[in-house]
């Protein structure tokens, strides 16, 4: 299904190489890049880590797991423990169709481990076994405890298999179909060797069909019905951009008039990237970095690796935040002004009740002031 269906192949193959697309910079624990290690670990990875990560990566996302050959410069079998301050002279991604089984090592009562650790990988081509000191293995989604995965593929096989069959059903449809369909009324001196005959050529028809038919038959074509198939599939294609968590834009590729909407989806992508690239990619290539550290071809120092997103990505996801700030100061400003306004109300009810208290009070002192007496009195 990998190899044949289009968005397959994209879930798979695309996804991984966007997700290597990102730059990554090797900082120390506070985020500040390590010069003189960063400019050496991209030029190793650019010369020797690269692609092997990128074929361990896509077998990994297909399969469910995957691995990576440490070539070590030793005398040792592949199935002895490497000599960790040997020098590595390649890095080989393990084709899944050459991995018989992927051992989990196990106690002297023979319990595998807890945690879990990989023993080894056995292969069927060579009929060798690998030791996982030599083995950088990569298991980007792990429901039980082994070594095998889980494929992105599975969740969306039934709905993948659905896409399938309409693309069949809508490419027979327009095949046979796509003219009118066609019908024959035999004519009435017709046999019944005519008939049959008439039958088999119509039951076959396409657009490439001709037909030589008796004196008297007559020939008829009917419209096809207004089927529509696009709402079946986006019905189905929304339920495989779900499940695969790509939207649908990206997953199909954005259409003419939808910028805005493309744009806020390649933001969530750039997001999803970033998720495989802390979770999966990181994981490995800080095991890859320490084991040329340990060799001896790197400089000894403590590392982090920080991702980036693709630089296609990057004015989305600024835009995204822009967009997040606009908005918060849009929710402070009228916040602000429904304060203000609320204040001033407080301010109007203060000044109102004020005066009326002074109205209040001075018709008090009215009715309490003397009446002056008269000059006759």
């Amino acid at each position: 299904m990998y190899k044949r269906n289009q968005l397959a192949h994209n879930i798979v193959y695309a996804v991984a190489h966007d997700a290597l697309a990102g730059e990554f910079t090797v900082c120390d624990s506070t985020g500040e890049p390590l010069e003189e290690l960063n400019e050496q670990v991209q030029n190793l990875y650019a010369q020797m880590i690269f692609q092997p990560l990128l074929k361990c990566l896509i077998f990994a996302r297909l399969y469910g797991s995957a691995g990576i050959l440490l070539g070590y410069r030793d005398p040792r079998g592949f199935e002895q423990p490497a000599n960790p301050k040997n020098k590595i002279d390649y890095l080989f991604a393990i084709p899944h169709s050459w991995v018989a089984a992927k051992v989990a090592a196990t106690d002297d009562a023979g319990n595998v481990t807890i945690p879990a650790q990989l023993a080894y990988y056995e292969l069927s081509t060579p009929n060798i076994k690998i030791h996982a000191s030599r083995i950088i293995h990569l298991q980007p989604l792990s429901i039980e405890e082994d070594f095998d995965g889980e494929s992105c593929l599975i969740p969306l096989f039934d709905a993948l298999t659905i896409l399938k069959n309409l693309d069949w059903a809508t490419g027979q449809t327009m095949f046979r179909h796509g003219a009118g369909l066609t019908t024959v009324v035999a004519g009435e001196n017709a046999n019944q060797d005519q008939i049959d005959a008439i039958d088999a050529v119509v039951t076959e028809i396409n657009s490439k069909t001709v037909i030589t038919l008796p004196p008297g038959c007559t020939v008829e074509t009917h419209r096809p019905g207004a089927l529509d198939p696009e709402k079946f599939y986006n019905v189905i294609c929304n339920q495989i951009a779900g499940g695969a968590n790509i939207p649908v834009s990206i997953l199909l590729g954005a259409q003419k008039g939808a910028v805005e909407a493309a744009s806020k989806d390649r933001k969530d992508y750039a997001d999803m990237l970033l998720t495989i690239q802390k979770t999966v990619l990181a994981l490995a290539l800080t095991a890859i970095v320490k084991k040329f550290q340990t060799s001896g071809q790197l400089p000894q120092a403590e590392f982090l690796i920080n991702w980036s997103s693709p630089a296609i990505f990057l004015l989305d996801v600024a835009r995204g935040r822009l967009y997040d700030a606009r908005a918060e100061t849009e929710r402070a400003k009228a916040e602000r002004e429904r304060a203000q306004a609320e204040l001033i109300r407080a301010q109007t009810r203060a000044l109102k009740a004020g005066e009326e208290e002074g109205e209040e009070e001075a018709e008090e002192a009215e009715e309490a002031e003397p009446e002056e007496a008269s000059p006759n009195e």
